[in-house]
Formats: structure tokens, sequence, C-alpha cells
């Protein structure tokens, strides 16, 4: 039996609540839909006012409904944020709408426990974490991680410090170095692990191969 009565009065101050969390979930949806993302207008109002209407429900179980209920739902949500996570050959796309859908579940059950003024708050953190900062990283130089694999000629113990140097002549840090050898072969692999700005991947590539012409072959990932 629920432990809140089921009154006119009680189920309209839930009704509010619903309407609070599904109008954060619009203003966090439309900006995803701004930007084109498959988690948009319709998505993350549902998420919110789904999470709320689950917080409601358990209000009016009352005792540790709530607390079950809060785990359930952002336990819950991460299978939704799965299918927004697009896997784009060494990249990941779609890793912010997932937590923004995330966070759009804690808004909802932030507004089914009545706490209007925390989801206003949480939600303009989402989009100042969304918007502000999202242009911020446009302006600081971004890098990526990859690596580069050269098969080479037995290749002296000197050899990768010499590749390593030309590597670094345009800005790349080399984070690792592994060195196999196949004796059968003659052949000797270096894989370097990099770290570079974005859009530097060429020029590295292209200092290496002019710089050492005896490379057999190379792969980058």
């Amino acid at each position: 039996m629920p432990c809140v009565a089921v009154s006119t009065s009680w189920q309209l101050q839930m009704l509010l609540r619903l309407l609070v969390a599904a109008g954060l979930g619009a203003v966090i949806g439309l900006e995803r839909e701004h930007h084109g993302r498959s988690a948009g207008l319709r998505t993350q109002l549902l998420v919110a006012l789904g999470a709320a209407t689950a917080m409601v429900v358990a209000l009016g179980l009352g005792g540790q409904e709530t607390a079950k209920v809060i785990g359930a739902v952002m336990g819950g949500i991460g299978f939704i944020g799965a299918g927004t996570i697009i896997h784009l050959g060494v990249g990941v796309r779609g890793l912010t709408t997932a937590a923004s859908l995330w966070c759009s579940a804690a808004v909802g059950l932030a507004a089914g426990l009545g706490m209007h003024i925390v989801a206003a708050a949480a939600t303009a953190l989402v989009l100042f974490a969304l918007e502000v900062l999202a242009a911020l990283e446009a302006v600081i130089p971004a890098r990526e991680s990859r690596k580069i694999v050269i098969s080479v000629p037995e290749a002296r113990p000197e050899a990768p410090g010499r590749y390593r140097r030309l590597l670094l002549g345009e800005g790349v840090k080399v984070t690792a170095v592994k060195t196999s050898c196949d004796f059968q072969a003659g052949r000797s692999v270096i894989t370097f692990h990099l770290s570079l700005a974005s859009g530097r991947l060429t020029e590295a590539v292209r200092r290496l191969r002019d710089g050492a012409p005896e490379i057999l072959s190379m792969t980058v990932e």
C-alpha cells in the first residue's frame, strides 16, 4: 500500500514535478538537437520525464523504494547511452551525448523529488559543459594518440633513436617504443606510440619516410 496519500492535491504537486522535469530535459535536448546529435529533443525529454515519473511513484510507495529507484534509473540509463556511442575507426563518437542522457536522468530524479532549484542548476551546468566548454575546446590545441609501425632491414641499436629524432622534429611526443626482430627475414619491426597535435600526423609520416628511405613498410593506427 502507498505510504503517501494519493489525493488530488498530491497528484497535482507531482504533476508539476513531471512538467519541470520534462521542460528541463527539453532544454538539454534542444542543445543536442541543434548540433544534430541522435539523442535530441524527444529523447532527452523522455529520459528526464521517465526518471521523474519513476521517482514520483517511488515517493508514493515510500520506505526504501526511493533509493532503489535512483539506483535502477541511473544504472538502466547506461543501456540507452551505450546505443548512442559509435566506434569510428580508432575514434569514438557519442560519448558526450551518452553523458548528457545520464545527466537528463539525474535532472529528472531531482525534479521528481521536488528539488527544482537543484534540477535547474544541474541543467544550467549541463548546458555550460555542452556549449561554453565546447567552444573552449575549439580554442585549445587538440592532441591525439596514434601508433606508427615500421619495418626496416635488421636495425642497428642506434636506429630507433634516429627515427625517434625524426618524429620529434615535427613536434611529436614519442611515449613508447617497442622493437622486435625477425632474424630469418633479416628485418626489424619498430612500433612508436605517439602523442601529437591534431592534423600533424601526415607531416610526421612524411618526415619519417624522407629521413629514413630504408623503411620497407609503414602502417599507421
